[in-house]
């Protein structure tokens, strides 16, 4: 388990993806855990926050522009979950079709650090957008 702040550890164990917020970050996301079964990830990128695609209305979530998206946002096939503050770099996991969500997106202090380390478990993702 790494912590990579803001409040967010990432975990590869057991065969899933487990993001951890702690103390005011539970609260904010309403939710202390993510888990991503491993074959449900399509791949993880490192994107500026304008190249990550939009977040629809959020349920349950906040949204603060500019400032603080953290919860659960869209509806559907295509419901994200957030955690990024004002952050300009984020990790974007890109999720299957069918997940609980289709893509997570997190700032995290070392986005490239722990996206090398994500790699070689859950491959590298490149967005439609950017080829």
């Amino acid at each position: 388990m790494e912590h990579f702040g803001p409040g967010v550890e990432v975990d590869l164990a057991g065969g899933q993806l487990t993001v951890r917020m702690h103390g005011l970050d539970t609260l904010l996301a309403f939710r202390r855990t993510v888990k991503v079964p491993l074959d449900h990830i399509r791949g993880v990128v490192v994107q500026h926050r304008d190249r990550v695609p939009q977040i629809g209305m959020y349920f349950p979530g906040i949204a603060v522009p500019g400032v603080l998206y953290a919860g659960a946002f869209g509806l559907g096939d295509d419901r994200s979950f957030w955690h990024v503050r004002r952050a300009e770099r984020l990790l974007r996991i890109e999720c299957v079709p069918g997940a609980e969500f289709r893509r997570i997106v997190l700032q995290v202090a070392k986005p490239t650090e722990l996206a090398g380390k994500l790699r070689p478990v859950l491959g590298a993702y490149v967005p439609p957008e950017s080829i």
